[in-house]
């Protein structure tokens, strides 16, 4: 039987180039987010089985506004809880609960530890950092990790920004001077998957070029 991975947020650069990497042999799930009712947290019978039989999961979505925090609606708010944080959590928990070889990789964010201009997206980044380090596995074979890039310099949500002087700050006061991109990332989430060590669990890895060194 092939093995299945299972990339939520596929269409993301990120999701392209990583989905360029895989064998032949994996049987590639990756559906488009409007197959997913990620507001709400529902999951029918083959989305279901999709997390339950996939041995490696890859959790790309989340959501980024533009809007300040006091101009924001309830449902915006509700909405980024829910696809940046509770859906992610129910993903996970349903795969750790009923398949003890998942192996999941979930890309958290920078903002999760300094903070963001979007209040709703750090602190869910920061509470998807938190579950992860928590979140005890069930089983031997099971893995759970996040990474949390630094700015991601071709990404969406980077180039869609307005504060176009912030984002080249945040890189001239990087020591790489640059920011990191999505193949570099996809790189990664691959050899962990694939090549690292299971034993490398419950972390949350900050992909950053020593931005926060201070000695």
């Amino acid at each position: 039987m092939s093995k299945q991975i299972l990339v939520t947020g596929g269409s993301s650069k990120i999701g392209k180039e990583f989905i360029k990497l895989l064998p032949k042999n994996i049987v590639i799930n990756n559906p488009k987010r409007s197959e997913w009712d990620l507001s709400k947290n529902k999951f029918n019978k083959k989305q279901l089985n999709l997390i339950k039989n996939s041995d490696k999961i890859v959790i790309l979505h989340s959501k980024l506004s533009s809007k300040s925090h006091l101009k924001k609606s309830l449902k915006d708010i509700t909405d980024q809880i829910c696809i940046n944080l509770t859906s992610i959590i129910r993903i996970c928990e349903i795969a750790l609960s009923t398949n003890p070889k998942a192996r999941i990789i979930i890309l958290g964010s920078e903002s999760g530890l300094k903070g963001s201009y979007d209040i709703i997206y750090a602190l869910t980044k920061s509470s998807i950092h938190k579950y992860v380090e928590e979140r005890k596995i069930k089983y031997k074979d099971q893995q759970l990790l996040c990474l949390a890039p630094s700015t991601i310099s071709d990404g969406k949500m980077t180039l869609k920004r307005k504060d176009k002087k912030n984002v080249k700050k945040s890189i001239n006061i990087n020591p790489k001077k640059r920011g990191i991109n999505s193949k570099e990332i996809s790189i990664f989430i691959y050899k962990l998957l694939f090549e690292i060590t299971d034993y490398v669990s419950n972390t949350t890895i900050h992909i950053n070029g020593g931005k926060f060194s201070r000695m």
